[in-house]
């Protein structure tokens, strides 16, 4: 298993884009998290490259990135509460939607 598998969970959309977000396990492993360097959209992800970096609880690390493609947007929620990567549901720790190459 990478590193960036064990950190993420990766859905596919309706609109054809995959989601990605913090997994439990991440989570676990974190901590809470109080800093997230957001991907810009656009940009370029090549898998286990580089993705975010996040200042937690209990680390602060790079995460690279579990799928390569183009970033088509980012959870607009992160930029001024970080609060739903710290929730306990899945589906609120989203991260970005990637368009897939």
């Amino acid at each position: 298993m990478s590193e960036a598998s064990k950190y993420f969970w990766v859905k596919k959309q309706a609109n054809g884009t995959s989601r990605v977000g913090l997994s439990d396990g991440a989570v676990d492993e974190l901590g809470a998290i109080s800093f997230i360097d957001l991907p810009e959209v656009n940009a370029t992800l090549k898998a286990d490259g580089e993705f975010i970096s996040v200042e937690a609880e209990k680390a602060v690390t790079d995460i690279p990135s579990p799928i390569a493609g183009t970033v088509a947007a980012v959870n607009p929620k992160l930029e001024n509460d970080l609060s739903d990567l710290n929730s306990t549901q899945a589906d609120l720790r989203w991260i970005a939607e990637v368009k897939e190459v």
